[in-house]
């Protein structure tokens, strides 16, 4: 069963570790980056930031997707993390079974607008969080669990003010 998915740029840290682990009742941890593929600098960071009791499994975007969908895993609890919105809407458009998708930080960069405290998202964000929420996929900001929880429709109004 998928929790959720979290789209947070810094992937797994201290806050997704603590935090989110815990409140979303996981035992599993899937980190889906292609980049990851090849850094092995992150991947040890991965591990040693990963709770104790929790698997950890890194994979590419596809073999993430190849993951979520395999039959044996339904009864496993997975938090998906992903780096980007653009990530998310390619796994959401593939995997099955997604209900939810956590918006957590993302960078302030050129041509982004900031919608939160560490959240900063384009317009093409706001295009494809449009299509993940008309998908029926329930999309909330929410940079911790204590946070309140900002629906899509107040994050695109947020956005267009």
């Amino acid at each position: 069963m998928i929790k959720a998915l979290r789209i947070d740029d810094r992937l797994l840290h201290g806050q997704v570790a603590a935090a989110w682990t815990p409140f979303l009742g996981v035992d599993t941890i899937l980190i889906a980056n292609d980049r990851l593929m090849t850094d092995k600098t992150m991947q040890i960071a991965f591990k040693l930031a990963t709770p104790p009791g929790i698997i950890l499994s890194m994979k590419s975007l596809d073999g993430a997707i190849e993951v979520v969908n395999n039959p044996k895993n339904f009864e496993r609890k997975i938090m998906i993390i992903v780096e980007s919105i653009r990530d998310a809407a390619y796994i959401c458009k593939h995997a099955k079974n997604i209900e939810k998708i956590i918006i957590g930080g993302q960078r302030e960069e050129q041509g982004k607008k900031k919608i939160e405290s560490t959240v900063y998202l384009s317009e093409e964000d706001i295009k494809m969080l449009a299509e993940i929420n008309e998908s029926g996929i329930e999309v909330i900001l929410q940079t911790v669990p204590t946070a309140p929880k900002i629906r899509y429709d107040e994050i695109k109004r947020r956005f267009y003010k």
